[in-house]
């Protein structure tokens, strides 16, 4: 039996080291979205992106994922003790290589912030997908006029860096600039 591709870890938060999650709610805020459905790629233990837009009276929604077990324990202790951030965040617990597009809505906004980070698998064996592939499918989740933005501090941004590169030649993107630690695309 192949076991999923977990996280054995968890990502408490640490701005000095990691802002992107911060960075992507400002980013939010500058761009005043409001009413978007959001998908982020790794909650962290402190959720802040999904407590922020919960909390801001934004009408955002975030839909996020963790492969990470600590990270989604305390997302069930986050939503137990403050229901009303379940109205408008909701973690699930998987790997995101393994998504099925039939399973995921549209989105206003995709945040890749950790591509490239954990794909060191034999895809074919595992059965998920390519870097490249993840990027595909999130593109055809994400409605026209949309942004997927990407962390350029990543661990794995040498290698998604020229993953990025060949999505957008091949897709109907457009870069549209950086905003502190992220680069930010948009869909024609």
């Amino acid at each position: 039996m192949l076991k999923m591709n977990i996280w054995d870890d968890k990502w408490d938060l640490d701005v000095d080291v990691c802002p992107c999650d911060v960075h992507f709610n400002d980013w939010i805020e500058a761009q005043k979205l409001t009413g978007k459905t959001i998908y982020h790629f790794g909650t962290g233990t402190h959720h802040v992106v999904g407590i922020r837009q919960a909390e801001n009276g934004s009408g955002n929604r975030v839909f996020a994922i963790t492969a990470s077990k600590g990270e989604y324990d305390s997302y069930i202790d986050l939503v137990s003790e403050n229901a009303p951030v379940a109205k408008c965040y909701l973690a699930y617990f998987g790997d995101i290589y393994l998504s099925d597009r039939r399973l995921l809505p549209d989105f206003d906004v995709v945040t890749m912030f950790h591509l490239c980070e954990f794909s060191d698998y034999d895809a074919d064996a595992y059965g998920g997908l390519t870097d490249r592939a993840l990027l595909d499918l999130m593109t055809g989740r994400l409605r026209p006029g949309g942004h997927m933005l990407f962390y350029r501090n990543s661990m794995g941004f040498d290698r998604a860096e020229g993953v990025i590169a060949d999505w957008a030649k091949g897709s109907a993107v457009e870069r549209v600039g950086e905003y502190k630690t992220l680069l930010v695309y948009r869909k024609r």
